[in-house]
């Protein structure tokens, strides 16, 4: 079973030498040493802040001068006194006291001081006593606080690096961009992510007219890592940037609407998606329509007393060419085949003398949905579907119903013996007298 601060480190996205620390300190935290494991921890955060320093160094903060940062960079890659340099940065202050090269404030830095102490402590064999305690309330210190170690300056040289990589005139495109995303959380502080996410959204956004909506595109796959990343805050980040402004909510919920349960704290804003925004063009006809729908209806965010409305409005204004089909037992279990019977049938619109014809070619992709997939059709779809073809030889209703008798030949006979049931005649579509009277003719 694994420590609570296991699973804080697998949701972070770590630098590999960086967790290879952590790992050693948590086993030896298990079997009772430590001391190693407070030294291994400590260690840890400096290789975490060398990994941010690394990832800024083309973002240099304005309380430091070109010289003393390029300085930096290259002692924190010699061996022998990289660790002094790192925790030397988590000191280095400006007049008013504020760090130059982290977004932390007083108290963190004096914390770093006091857990130096400690570190000491352990590599030095002091007799202070080093136990349990020690370890977890630096681990607690690490959950809470190394967020805050921020490189200043860095959202601007991220900023910059982005607009570059998607730049085609700069770098060639399909190039790897995962360690873009993995600096978002380390340029600012948990807060701003989402803010941050803005920004790179209105960069990017008029470089490619289909942007996030093309699933084979870099723009598309960028936002989906970023959307799905294993690292909690940008994770939570990316929510709260979509739902911040309704027209990016519309945009983004629509090309990655697995999302939408994470958006379902802000009521207001659900109950505008599917009473409002739902039927006009930039949801209706987007590819996660249905995907939408379904998350609605299963996750019970329509109101009750108009989800009947709402299912209506599906019915009869989705486009059901794109309906899968492992969707359409889902649409059935919320009655989504009542409205349609009742609007083709009910309302008798297809047995309509002069304009029953007309009628059923305009509405072919409904009529052809609702016969192949629902499951029991009654006396009253039957015997309309009948009358309908009585006298019908062509069109584009009576070629996609003679298609679907093709390729359906038992189907016939369940239609004809319904039809006889009723005391109805069969059309000759059913018993192939209309194939014989072209026959006759043509001889």
């Amino acid at each position: 079973m694994n420590l609570k601060f296991e699973d804080y480190i697998q949701s972070q996205n770590f630098s590999p030498e960086a967790v290879s620390l952590i790992k050693e300190a948590i086993k030896c935290y298990k079997i009772g040493a430590y001391r190693a494991s407070f030294l291994m921890s400590y260690y840890f955060v400096l290789k975490v802040l060398k990994h941010r320093l690394e990832q800024a160094k083309n973002s240099r903060p304005d309380t430091i001068s070109e010289g003393t940062w390029q300085g930096l960079l290259n002692k924190i890659q010699d061996d022998s006194v990289w660790d002094q340099t790192v925790f030397d940065t988590t000191q280095w202050k400006i007049a008013d006291g504020r760090s130059k090269v982290y977004l932390i404030n007083n108290d963190l830095r004096e914390d770093m001081v006091y857990w130096r102490r400690k570190r000491n402590d352990c590599a030095h064999s002091k007799d202070n006593i080093i136990s349990y305690p020690h370890v977890e309330s630096f681990w607690l210190f690490i959950q809470s606080n190394l967020s805050k170690f921020i490189v200043n300056g860095g959202r601007e040289g991220l900023l910059n690096k982005i607009e570059k990589h998607f730049d085609s005139n700069l770098t060639q495109p399909g190039q790897d961009y995962s360690y873009l995303i993995e600096q978002i959380p380390f340029v600012v502080k948990t807060s701003e992510i989402s803010d941050l996410l803005r920004n790179i959204n209105d960069l990017l956004k008029n470089i490619s007219y289909l942007y996030i909506e093309d699933k084979e595109d870099d723009f598309y796959k960028f936002w989906k890592d970023i959307a799905f990343s294993t690292n909690e805050a940008v994770n939570e980040g990316f929510i709260q940037f979509i739902t911040s402004d309704h027209d990016i909510f519309k945009d983004f919920i629509t090309v990655y609407p697995e999302k939408l349960l994470m958006c379902t704290k802000d009521g207001e804003l659900i109950r505008l998606l599917w009473n409002d925004y739902f039927f006009k063009r930039g949801i209706i006809n987007s590819d996660g329509f249905w995907d939408l729908a379904i998350i609605l209806l299963e996750n019970n965010l329509i109101d009750p007393s108009e989800k009947g409305s709402f299912v209506e409005k599906l019915a009869l204004n989705g486009s059901i060419q794109k309906i899968k089909t492992e969707q359409i037992a889902t649409l059935r279990k919320h009655g989504f085949f009542q409205p349609i019977r009742e609007y083709l049938f009910e309302d008798q619109k297809l047995i309509k003398p002069h304009t029953g014809y007309n009628t059923a070619n305009s509405l072919v992709p409904l009529i052809m949905f609702y016969i192949k997939n629902e499951e029991l059709l009654d006396d009253l779809v039957i015997s309309h579907l009948n009358s309908l073809l009585e006298k019908m030889t062509f069109g584009s209703f009576f070629d996609a119903f003679s298609k679907y008798l093709e390729e359906n030949p038992s189907v016939t006979e369940v239609y004809v013996k319904n039809i006889e049931r009723q005391g109805l005649k069969p059309a000759p579509i059913f018993t192939g007298d209309n194939e014989e009277e072209t026959n006759d003719t043509e001889e």
